[in-house]
């Protein structure tokens, strides 16, 4: 019970107190407007990242025509062996 009067008492110091009054509205445009000019150095990386999944791309093409073109190597390991008469 004593939290809650010390609670009490501290609502009616309050209650003739002024809210302070503040204005923020400067400070939010200029934070805008710094993203604005932030945003052009964004182009850079876009492009980075542009022409690094191109060549992502075709390394990635020329990857899987070329394991493809790959043949096993215990394939090769029986292919002298696949010549041979059994019978």
């Amino acid at each position: 019970m004593d939290t809650l009067r010390a609670i009490e008492k501290l609502a009616q110091q309050t209650e003739g107190e002024k809210v302070p009054s503040f204005d923020v509205s400067a400070k939010v445009l200029q934070q805008i407007s710094s993203e604005e000019v932030e945003s052009v150095g964004f182009v850079a990386f876009e492009l980075f990242a542009s022409i690094s999944a191109v060549a992502a791309s075709v390394v990635g093409y020329f990857s899987v025509g070329a394991l493809k073109s790959v043949t096993s190597p215990l394939m090769q390991f029986f292919a002298p062996l696949q010549e041979v008469a059994i019978w």
